[in-house]
């Protein structure tokens, strides 16, 4: 953390050991707007994969129609009009947090620029610490759960298909809509015998409201057993060369993704590892279709993303405030899957109970 230059203060760089009154307020000023600028567009960015925005507190998710074909018809004959009537409703929550630096009239006068840099870094970690976090909570939960709204009263968030009565689409012999349970477990270690990837991609791609390529995140300490897997063909290392008779992966993925990626599995799923995942949890998605969640942000636009929303002088003390209003809940609860290996029945990791403060 301390050797990284944030994006804002590359150009300051030869300037690191000066202060910051002699390179000018009004410098650092301009290069903190810039921080924060490339740290929303890096957090939208990767937030793309896993949630669409709204400002809506409650909303309905639309499905199309169950089992309906055309209606026979003869010359003389007019079909009735057709409408949609699958959905189910969804409330999202809304969080504030914040973070803040301050100095007093000594270490503001005494501050360098390195100072600033590493300031403004511990932050922005924060942040996307605090996003990870909130995403993950709500992938993670398995029960819905109520969120008490200021403005508009018990709101009821959901997380993903979770075996409750909600039907949805299925690509099945009889195109029969049907409950689900996207939240799994698997008892036995990752092996051949035991590989859990063609289950994530059936469960996946049966639903129409996905679409697209099969993603898998899975935590570090799966990695071994996983790269062990027949099905399994590592990205290839463009310092290598495979000998004669070897299977290759040439295919390659472009997505934003948290994490590396470690290859493919033939089944039809790309396999990053994602080591801010807890233990033996694996989360598996699409890269197309609607997102399995959305964040509710407010509807103020200045109160939308990661903002510096104050500054309060007050000799000898002096702050810096931002601020981050977000929440997150389950959107289209077909979207995503979490499988937990080790464990027949399925446990929210510790940690990531919602509600998350």
């Amino acid at each position: 953390m301390a050797n990284q230059v944030l994006w804002g203060f590359h150009n300051l760089a030869d300037a690191f050991s000066e202060r910051v009154t002699e390179v000018g307020v009004g410098v650092i000023d301009t290069a903190i707007a810039e921080v924060e600028a490339e740290h929303n567009r890096q957090i939208n960015t990767l937030m793309s994969l896993f949630a669409e925005p709204t400002t809506e507190f409650k909303t309905r998710f639309r499905t199309m129609s169950g089992t309906g074909s055309l209606q026979p018809v003869d010359e003389n004959g007019r079909v009735r009009p057709r409408r949609t009537t699958g959905y189910y409703d969804l409330g999202f929550p809304l969080h504030m947090a914040g973070d803040a630096w301050g100095a007093n009239y000594l270490t503001m006068q005494t501050m360098t620029v390195a100072d600033v840099n590493r300031l403004l870094t511990t932050i922005t970690i924060n942040d996307t610490r605090w996003m990870r976090y909130h995403i993950l909570a709500a992938l993670f939960a398995s029960t819905s759960w109520t969120f008490s709204d200021d403005e508009h009263g018990s709101l009821t968030v959901q997380g993903m298909a979770n075996g409750d009565s909600t039907v949805y689409q299925i690509r099945s012999g009889m195109d029969n809509g049907a409950t689900d349970n996207h939240y799994l477990g698997q008892a036995d270690a990752i092996d051949d015998a035991h590989d859990p990837f063609p289950t994530i991609y059936d469960e996946l791609t049966e639903h129409p409201e996905n679409s697209g390529q099969v993603i898998a995140l899975v935590p570090t300490n799966l990695v071994t057993s996983i790269k062990a897997l027949a099905g399994f063909y590592r990205e290839s290392d463009p310092n290598l060369r495979q000998g004669s008779g070897v299977t290759e992966l040439i295919g390659s993925i472009s997505l934003s993704t948290p994490g590396k990626l470690l290859g493919y599995h033939d089944a039809g799923v790309w396999i990053f590892e994602w080591a801010n995942l807890p233990d033996s949890r694996i989360i598996g998605m699409m890269t197309g279709g609607e997102r399995p969640l959305k964040m509710r942000q407010h509807p103020a636009p200045a109160l939308q993303g990661f903002r510096q929303i104050a500054e309060r002088e007050d000799y000898p003390w002096y702050e810096r405030q931002w601020l981050r209003h977000a929440g997150f809940g389950g959107w289209n609860r077909v979207g995503a899957l979490v499988m937990e290996i080790g464990d027949a029945s399925y446990d929210v990791p510790t940690g990531y109970e919602s509600p998350m403060a």
